[in-house]
């Protein structure tokens, strides 16, 4: 008995240390918020994608600059606020894009029963994540394209989290957020219904990494090998929806939300995905991202160079493995 219990004692001890190998890179990699836009990284870590890279991840929630903030100062290695990381690097900030997950905006404009179309939306308090961000600029694009100026928008700050954006809504606090489509689908269940997905109607890369330059100058194989890992978790999700529900159910706070619930939004979600192998933005994207996201919010008047804001380098050489293979 003594022999058998010290036989499992030791498989156990192995099996622990196993888990994360002595000499694995600790690594911090921030999100705007804990939703399926970022399933990624919490996929990643769950079937142990980056310990077989020889990384330890720790994943953060952080909104926007204060994300930006963050990876500036050293404190986590890549930011998902990528729309923030690029205004940060047009200000001077020494950071570059270096991932992109997805080929258009994967989020839905949810709004009360009330609000029948666009043009409803004039004289309407609107719920956003961040004042200034990404959410609050497709909400106000989509408003004009409805015949509804800025103007005519009040925008409140809700932060990330999808349960504050739904109770928004159902307090009458607001009267539309943008969630991502598990937040969606959580949202209808709730009595509310989706006006629009954003990604029909804006092409543009979405859900940028970006990473500081001297991350990618003093370490740039663990900058690949965090790309690796990504791509992997990508294609996981992909590939296999009810599995990754079930990381999902674990991981992200959504309430009344069931597995096939979960499963259904993850393939609403994977839709946004470019064919083949994601994690480079087309030539096309990379132009949409320097117009939509950087020249015309920051109101600039001359064009920006592709090379002063990205550095897609391991990224594409991640594809071309993944291709060949």
């Amino acid at each position: 008995m003594t022999g058998k219990r010290h036989h499992v004692l030791t498989t156990l001890l192995l099996t622990m240390l196993a888990t994360v190998p002595a000499d694995a890179e600790k690594i911090r990699t921030s999100v705007p918020g804990l939703n399926l836009n970022y399933l990624s990284v919490l996929s990643a870590e769950d079937r142990k994608f980056f310990r077989d890279e020889g990384l330890e991840n720790e994943t953060i929630a952080i909104g926007g600059p204060a994300g930006i903030a963050a990876l500036v100062s050293g404190d986590v290695d890549f930011s998902g606020a990528g729309g923030s990381g690029l205004r940060a690097a047009v200000r001077g900030a020494p950071l570059k894009a270096i991932f992109y997950q997805t080929e258009k905006p994967t989020w839905y404009l949810v709004v009360n029963p009330s609000i029948a179309q666009g043009s409803d939306l004039k004289g309407k308090k609107i719920g956003v994540a961040l004042i200034g961000d990404s959410e609050d600029r497709f909400i106000t694009l989509f408003a004009e394209r409805s015949g509804v100026s800025a103007r005519e928008l009040t925008k409140i700050s809700l932060g990330t989290s999808i349960g504050d954006k739904i109770l928004g809504i159902k307090s009458g606090a607001v009267s539309a957020v943008v969630l991502d489509p598990a937040g969606t689908v959580a949202a209808e269940r709730e009595g509310m219904r989706k006006l629009a997905f954003l990604g029909d109607m804006f092409s543009l890369p979405f859900q940028g990494y970006v990473a500081s330059n001297q991350k990618l100058a003093d370490n740039p194989t663990q900058v690949k090998r965090w790309i690796r890992a990504m791509t992997r978790s990508l294609l996981f999700i992909r590939e296999r929806p009810e599995d990754a529900a079930d990381i999902a159910l674990r991981r992200l706070r959504i309430k009344n939300v069931t597995k096939p619930m979960l499963t259904e939004a993850i393939r609403s979600y994977v839709r946004a995905f470019p064919p083949g192998i994601p994690g480079v933005p087309s030539p096309e994207g990379v132009k949409s991202i320097l117009e939509h996201e950087l020249r015309i919010p920051l109101k600039l008047d001359k064009p920006l160079a592709a090379e002063n804001f990205f550095d897609l380098r391991w990224a594409e050489e991640v594809r071309k493995e993944f291709e060949a293979k």
